[in-house]
Protein backbone atom coordinates (compact mmCIF):
# COMPACT_ATOMS: atom_id res chain seq x y z
CA UNK A 1 0.00 0.00 0.00
CA UNK A 2 1.43 3.15 -0.89
CA UNK A 3 2.01 5.94 1.51
CA UNK A 4 0.87 9.83 0.82
CA UNK A 5 3.80 11.77 0.43
CA UNK A 6 3.43 15.18 1.76
CA UNK A 7 6.48 16.96 0.59
CA UNK A 8 7.29 18.09 -2.11
CA UNK A 9 4.04 17.41 -4.10
CA UNK A 10 1.99 15.47 -6.89
CA UNK A 11 2.10 17.55 -9.45
CA UNK A 12 4.65 18.61 -12.14
CA UNK A 13 4.80 22.15 -10.39
CA UNK A 14 3.74 24.15 -13.08
CA UNK A 15 0.76 24.24 -15.45
CA UNK A 16 1.78 23.25 -19.29
CA UNK A 17 1.46 26.87 -20.44
CA UNK A 18 4.06 27.85 -17.80
CA UNK A 19 6.54 25.38 -19.54
CA UNK A 20 8.54 26.83 -22.46
CA UNK A 21 7.75 24.52 -25.55
CA UNK A 22 10.20 24.16 -28.68
CA UNK A 23 9.71 22.26 -31.59
CA UNK A 24 6.82 20.05 -31.86
CA UNK A 25 4.29 21.27 -29.43
CA UNK A 26 2.30 18.75 -29.60
CA UNK A 27 5.19 16.53 -28.38
CA UNK A 28 6.55 18.41 -25.76
CA UNK A 29 2.60 18.94 -24.18
CA UNK A 30 3.12 15.04 -24.11
CA UNK A 31 6.04 14.60 -22.38
CA UNK A 32 5.09 17.54 -19.87
CA UNK A 33 2.35 15.21 -19.10
CA UNK A 34 4.17 12.32 -19.13
CA UNK A 35 6.27 14.27 -16.38
CA UNK A 36 3.33 15.24 -14.06
CA UNK A 37 1.95 11.19 -14.45
CA UNK A 38 5.91 10.63 -13.27
CA UNK A 39 5.56 12.86 -10.58
CA UNK A 40 2.38 11.58 -9.54
CA UNK A 41 3.58 8.09 -9.66
CA UNK A 42 6.25 8.70 -7.40
CA UNK A 43 4.60 10.86 -4.68
CA UNK A 44 2.07 7.42 -4.84
CA UNK A 45 4.83 5.11 -4.84
CA UNK A 46 3.59 3.13 -8.21
CA UNK A 47 5.91 1.02 -9.72
CA UNK A 48 4.16 0.14 -12.58
CA UNK A 49 3.54 4.00 -13.52
CA UNK A 50 7.22 4.56 -12.87
CA UNK A 51 8.45 1.85 -15.24
CA UNK A 52 5.59 2.88 -18.21
CA UNK A 53 7.65 6.21 -18.31
CA UNK A 54 11.59 4.96 -18.33
CA UNK A 55 13.07 3.54 -20.95
CA UNK A 56 15.18 -0.06 -20.33
CA UNK A 57 18.54 1.06 -20.17
CA UNK A 58 17.41 4.61 -18.50
CA UNK A 59 20.66 6.42 -17.10
CA UNK A 60 20.11 8.47 -13.22
CA UNK A 61 22.80 10.92 -12.63
CA UNK A 62 22.37 11.66 -8.86
CA UNK A 63 22.58 15.37 -7.75
CA UNK A 64 25.19 14.29 -4.95
CA UNK A 65 27.94 11.99 -4.98
CA UNK A 66 26.08 8.85 -5.20
CA UNK A 67 26.17 6.46 -7.80
CA UNK A 68 25.19 6.49 -11.14
CA UNK A 69 21.73 4.20 -11.51
CA UNK A 70 21.69 2.43 -15.05
CA UNK A 71 18.89 1.03 -16.51
CA UNK A 72 14.91 0.41 -15.16
CA UNK A 73 15.08 -2.49 -12.97
CA UNK A 74 18.11 -0.78 -11.08
CA UNK A 75 15.75 2.39 -10.95
CA UNK A 76 13.04 0.67 -9.16
CA UNK A 77 15.19 -0.81 -6.87
CA UNK A 78 16.55 2.38 -5.78
CA UNK A 79 12.84 3.63 -5.55
CA UNK A 80 11.67 0.76 -3.62
CA UNK A 81 14.78 1.25 -1.52
CA UNK A 82 14.53 4.65 -0.21
CA UNK A 83 10.72 4.11 0.22
CA UNK A 84 11.06 1.02 2.45
CA UNK A 85 13.96 2.87 4.55
CA UNK A 86 12.39 6.31 4.90
CA UNK A 87 9.27 8.28 5.70
CA UNK A 88 7.31 11.19 3.64
CA UNK A 89 9.19 10.12 0.89
CA UNK A 90 9.06 13.30 -1.84
CA UNK A 91 10.31 14.03 -5.20
CA UNK A 92 9.14 16.93 -7.69
CA UNK A 93 10.79 17.46 -10.80
CA UNK A 94 9.04 20.95 -12.50
CA UNK A 95 9.79 21.41 -15.95
CA UNK A 96 10.79 25.09 -17.03
CA UNK A 97 11.58 23.92 -20.47
CA UNK A 98 11.05 20.92 -22.93
CA UNK A 99 12.78 20.85 -26.24
CA UNK A 100 11.73 18.27 -28.91
CA UNK A 101 14.41 17.52 -31.93
CA UNK A 102 13.81 18.57 -35.63
CA UNK A 103 13.04 15.03 -36.26
CA UNK A 104 11.27 14.18 -33.55
CA UNK A 105 12.50 11.44 -31.68
CA UNK A 106 15.02 12.93 -28.88
CA UNK A 107 13.74 15.97 -26.69
CA UNK A 108 15.10 17.62 -23.73
CA UNK A 109 13.68 18.70 -20.57
CA UNK A 110 15.14 20.98 -18.40
CA UNK A 111 14.39 22.32 -14.91
CA UNK A 112 14.03 22.33 -11.31
CA UNK A 113 13.59 19.45 -8.64
CA UNK A 114 13.36 18.78 -5.51
CA UNK A 115 13.44 16.29 -3.01
CA UNK A 116 13.23 14.74 0.46
CA UNK A 117 12.50 12.75 2.90
CA UNK A 118 12.77 11.76 6.95
CA UNK A 119 15.61 8.83 7.90
CA UNK A 120 16.36 8.27 11.79
CA UNK A 121 14.35 11.22 12.48
CA UNK A 122 16.28 13.17 10.39
CA UNK A 123 14.26 15.77 8.13
CA UNK A 124 16.61 15.89 4.70
CA UNK A 125 15.61 18.23 1.53
CA UNK A 126 17.38 18.77 -1.46
CA UNK A 127 16.72 21.45 -4.36
CA UNK A 128 18.55 21.52 -7.79
CA UNK A 129 17.79 21.52 -11.42
CA UNK A 130 18.31 18.41 -13.75
CA UNK A 131 18.15 17.87 -17.44
CA UNK A 132 16.38 14.80 -19.01
CA UNK A 133 16.78 13.57 -22.17
CA UNK A 134 13.33 11.62 -23.69
CA UNK A 135 13.37 8.81 -26.66
CA UNK A 136 10.63 7.76 -28.59
CA UNK A 137 10.32 4.39 -28.38
CA UNK A 138 7.49 2.33 -30.43
CA UNK A 139 5.52 6.19 -30.71
CA UNK A 140 5.88 6.44 -27.23
CA UNK A 141 7.96 8.65 -25.13
CA UNK A 142 10.23 7.34 -22.52
CA UNK A 143 13.08 8.83 -20.14
CA UNK A 144 16.31 8.06 -21.58
CA UNK A 145 18.69 9.55 -19.17
CA UNK A 146 18.70 12.08 -15.99
CA UNK A 147 20.98 14.09 -14.80
CA UNK A 148 20.58 15.94 -11.45
CA UNK A 149 22.30 18.80 -9.68
CA UNK A 150 22.22 19.56 -5.99
CA UNK A 151 21.94 22.92 -5.46
CA UNK A 152 21.05 23.07 -1.80
CA UNK A 153 20.52 20.58 0.86
CA UNK A 154 19.35 20.81 4.21
CA UNK A 155 19.44 18.40 6.72
CA UNK A 156 21.07 15.24 7.43
CA UNK A 157 24.81 15.24 7.93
Amino acid sequence: MARQSKSPGKSSGKAPSEIQLVGDKVAAREIARLRADFNTAIADQDFAAIRRVLSEDALLIPGDDAPLIQGREAQLEAWNSIFSQCQDVGYLRSPARIEVSDDGHLAAEQGRWTGGWISDGLSIRYVGRYLAKWHLVDLEWKIAAETFVTIKRAGGN
